[in-house]
């Protein structure tokens, strides 16, 4: 069984070509496209998506996730997701996955709440950690969702377990998009890795997670290296999903 399941696209921004999304996605149905989403979204550059133009995707068919940061990614570890529903503007329904891009920062709290509202929206919560030695907030977030799943019913804890609510993005850069090297988490549970991926590396650290014995199910987040002059670039998505077609087909 093929363990990529996702390749996401981070960035989707104001100039990209709605409908080409479409089209890569029918080539490559396993492709996601990230949204940044922040409450100044103004002011952090051309990466972040004005709020104002989600209803583009409204019964779109895209894959989408949206990446919280800044205050509403504080907002939602604390369980507390209606800064994010100010922000979409009524479309918190489009996104299948959303991460917290949340810092190892000592005022953080070292707890994820899950709780009904993220399950209501999101099939997956992706938390961003820099390294399978400093990943406690997902360690325990995982721990708290399978306590309380527990304490509901038996069909919330099995599904707490089995569909992989929570997951864990590793990224040793911190998404600022340097070259790092993999390190495998090994577990049963899905985990993402990004750090510094593009078009010139890509399939050589897909051929490792592929070929890896400890690694499960995965997917692979690339920002940075998919943008040309901080643009969101689909002529190097393409570029990178050909390299990645080339390795699935040998594998």
């Amino acid at each position: 069984m093929q363990k990529l399941k996702h390749i996401t696209f981070t960035g989707v921004d104001g100039k990209t070509d709605i409908d080409r999304l479409y089209e890569i996605q029918k080539k490559y149905p396993f492709v996601e496209w990230g949204i940044l989403v922040a409450k100044n979204w103004r002011d952090n550059g051309n990466r972040y998506f004005n709020p104002s133009f989600l209803d583009v995707f409204k019964n779109s068919g895209l894959n989408l996730s949206a990446h919280m940061c800044g205050s509403i990614a504080r907002s939602a570890v604390n369980g507390n997701i209606e800064p994010f529903r100010e922000w979409s503007k009524g479309n918190c329904f489009i996104f299948n996955r959303c991460q917290l891009n949340i810092s190892t920062s000592k005022e953080n709290p070292d707890v994820f709440k899950y709780q009904g509202d993220f399950a209501d929206y999101f099939d997956e919560v992706i938390l961003q950690q820099k390294s399978v030695r400093d990943c406690a907030l997902y360690l325990n977030s995982k721990k708290y969702a399978i306590d309380n799943a527990e304490k509901k019913s038996i069909s919330q804890f099995i599904s707490t377990i089995a569909n992989d609510s929570i997951t864990m993005l590793l990224d040793a850069s911190g998404g600022l998009g340097i070259d790092t090297p993999i390190e495998v988490y090994p577990t049963a549970n899905k985990v993402g890795y990004a750090g510094g991926m593009n078009a010139d590396n890509v399939a050589e650290k897909l051929e490792y997670l592929l070929t890896n014995e400890n690694v499960g199910d995965f997917w692979i987040d690339m920002e940075t290296g998919v943008r040309t002059e901080d643009w969101f670039d689909l002529d190097k998505v393409e570029k990178v999903l050909e390299a990645c077609q080339e390795v699935i087909n040998k594998q």
